[in-house]
């Protein structure tokens, strides 16, 4: 148990910063006298975390899991104080970029670090208390910036890092020690850049498009261009790569592909549940940002309960395939519920399938991880981990894109009615349903391969 303290303090801070900046954002913005660019918080953010996952992940494959685990806490803390001392918006969101290079390895370097410690069949066990560090710090970035903007100052949600980080690093330094890489090889810088033009590309038109810009203006097409360009590009590359990012043959197994959709898939629904309740409470139901978010809460312990359920069960059976079978059905059933809210929907009916949507979502995040990590060797697991967790950030990229534009289409007037908001809320769920009843077809078609019993040798 001593071994997984490093890792759980080192996931909590880098998920704690994924919601605690939300609550804090219009204080911000009136500190630093931002405007529609305070988004920029968030997206800075998440440009940099997605590609870390893929780069820091290889790397640690390369030079160590411990040293890249280290290197990414130092990253983040970094990040962390320049962001609290920030004092205009370009310097904030420049930081909050560094900050999403560490938080990016953390998480990946953290999943990739189970492998290290215990065999697929243990792993399970290992991964669900993870997970569930991983979720409360998701419940207490928004209880903990509102608290911290409302009585202290927006700077101390950057600042709360600090103490954490350096006890992290303290105790990675001390009770982390992990197998030692058998041979070091060549960074593919070439394949880290496309794969950083191609995410940009991804995230910029998903974040801008229908905000910033109308679908069909010249910068969204074009950077939809730029995107499907950096992409062929970047298969090619790690196709002649000698030491590529990607290995391209990592999906040749069907197992980790079917992972890796799966991923992308739960993430999405994931986004359609944190991000869409609370807004469709405010708007629709004229509730509190602080109480609509609130109803995140039931998602996120859903989740947590799914992780510490499964877990412990996978290892002892050896059998997983059930778990994202089950959780399709049950995030479809409760989104196709949701489907059906309106103004006079009481609490306890909105929090009964969030709850569900919960359990479903984390029996998808326990089985994806596992699944692909075992189906590939050990020399692999962590540049796989990376890519699994890039699949789950473009989950939710895409996620904010398509119920974005779902939602825009349902509001035809710039002052809707709570009706005409309502409905567009109920088709934004509604369309949730196809797509987890594709991970659905994609569960019960992947083989569940055995769960292998042995380690790393460690050096």
């Amino acid at each position: 148990m001593m071994l997984t303290v490093p890792l759980m303090l080192a996931l909590f801070i880098a998920n704690l910063d994924q919601t605690i900046v939300a609550t804090a954002l219009p204080d911000i913005g009136r500190d630093l006298h931002a405007g529609a660019g305070i988004s920029w918080i968030a997206t800075s953010y998440l440009l940099t975390s997605a590609v870390a996952t893929l780069v820091l992940g290889k790397l640690g494959d390369l030079h160590g899991r411990k040293r890249v685990l280290q290197f990414s806490v130092a990253v983040f803390l970094a990040g962390s104080l320049l962001s609290g001392i920030a004092g205009t918006l370009p310097l904030l969101a420049s930081s909050r970029a560094l900050q999403g290079i560490g938080g990016g390895g953390i998480t990946s370097l953290v999943m990739a670090i189970t492998g290290d410690l215990a065999s697929p069949r243990q792993r399970a066990r290992l991964q669900a208390a993870l997970g569930m560090v991983a979720a409360l710090a998701l419940i207490a970035g928004p209880l903990l910036g509102g608290a911290f903007a409302d009585g202290l100052s927006w700077r101390w949600i950057f600042y709360v890092n600090l103490p954490v980080g350096v006890l992290a690093l303290v105790a990675i330094a001390v009770k982390l020690h992990l197998p030692r890489p058998a041979a070091r090889g060549r960074v593919d810088v070439l394949g880290a850049l496309t794969a950083t033009v191609f995410t940009s590309s991804v995230v910029l038109v998903t974040t801008w498009g229908g905000h910033e810009y109308p679908w069909a203006s010249p910068v969204i097409v074009g950077l939809a261009a730029v995107g499907v360009a950096a992409l062929a590009l970047y298969l090619v590359v790690e196709h002649k790569a000698a030491e590529p990012m990607t290995p391209l043959h990592l999906f040749r197994s069907a197992t980790f592909s079917l992972a890796a959709a799966q991923f992308l898939l739960a993430s999405l629904a994931l986004f359609a549940g944190m991000l869409y309740v609370p807004m469709f409470l405010q708007t629709v139901q004229h509730k509190s940002a602080f109480a609509a978010g609130l109803f995140i809460v039931p998602l996120l312990l859903g989740l947590v309960a799914a992780a510490v359920l499964s877990g412990p069960l996978i290892t002892r059976t050896g059998r997983y395939k059930l778990y994202p079978v089950v959780g399709a059905v049950l995030v479809g059933a409760s989104m196709a519920f949701l489907g059906r809210a309106g103004q006079s929907t009481s609490a306890p009916a909105l929090i009964v399938p969030l709850t569900v949507a919960g359990v479903g979502i984390g029996f998808f995040v326990q089985v994806c991880l596992l699944a692909g990590q075992n189906a590939l060797d050990h020399e692999h697991i962590g540049v796989a981990t990376g890519v699994l967790n890039f699949f789950r950030t473009l989950g939710g990229a895409f996620g904010a894109a398509l119920f974005g534009a779902v939602l825009a289409a349902g509001l035809h007037s710039r002052r809707p009615s709570p009706a005409e908001s309502a409905q567009a809320f109920r088709a934004v769920f509604l369309w949730a349903v196809p797509f987890m009843m594709l991970a659905l077809v994609l569960a019960l078609v992947m083989r569940e391969e055995p769960l292998r019993d042995g380690t790393a040798d460690r050096r």
